[in-house]
């Protein structure tokens, strides 16, 4: 049975631990945190938002370049429902160290105006003075 993590995401981005980051950076911590809890060579269900999209670039396969395990991504919005009822995940499955790292500069690259974009948002929606939402 595979273990299942349930983060904010969109693509290239994933929160953990109330910070954004590429889904390159936090793969590391999200990894950790299960290391603990299951068997390696279990499959790991990743329920994020855009987890899937991105191919080789997504927040998917960083996970499971990092973990070394299958990873199930998913494409658009996700939930915990809709990814126990839904077939679109898709498996990834770990790279070659090539490969991974050529990917992991790729996702990190992605993510820099998706994150711009969080930034901005968050600037216009906690400063303004009630005229902008």
């Amino acid at each position: 049975m595979p273990i299942s993590i349930c983060e904010h995401g969109a693509p290239f981005v994933v929160q953990h631990e109330n910070r954004y980051g590429s889904g390159a950076s936090q793969s590391s911590s999200l990894s950790k945190s299960i290391r603990h809890i299951s068997n390696s060579h279990e499959e790991i269900k990743f329920i994020s938002c855009y987890s899937a999209n991105g191919a080789c670039f997504s927040n998917a396969q960083m996970l499971a370049n990092t973990s070394g395990r299958p990873v199930i991504g998913y494409y658009g919005k996700i939930n915990k429902l809709t990814a126990s009822l839904d077939n679109s995940g898709r498996i990834f499955r770990p790279q070659h160290k090539l490969a991974a790292n050529i990917c992991y500069v790729g996702n990190r690259l992605l993510s820099a105006p998706v994150q711009l974009g969080f930034g901005l948002k968050h600037l216009l929606t906690c400063h303004s003075n009630g005229n902008v939402r």
